[in-house]
């Protein structure tokens, strides 16, 4: 696989995971746990968008903002 296409896959398959998390809430017993990966996730998304292709391939947010992390 081509790294353009191992990072596309990266950008859909984290965002698939955040809106999962997204939907977790502080009353879930692995919230503690959701919270953590989703602020890998996060960050990661973050990362990539420093690749010159990254808008092209629908990462033309603002990644926290669209997954906020808890407090």
């Amino acid at each position: 696989m081509s790294a353009e296409k191992v990072l596309v896959y990266m950008i859909e398959i984290f965002q698939e995971y955040l809106n999962y998390l997204n939907d977790r809430d502080e009353t879930d017993k692995d919230f503690e746990f959701y919270s953590g990966e989703k602020t890998a996730y996060v960050e990661c998304l973050e990362i990539i968008q420093s690749w010159e292709q990254a808008k092209k391939h629908g990462l033309n947010f603002n990644v926290e903002q669209r997954y906020p992390l808890p407090l």
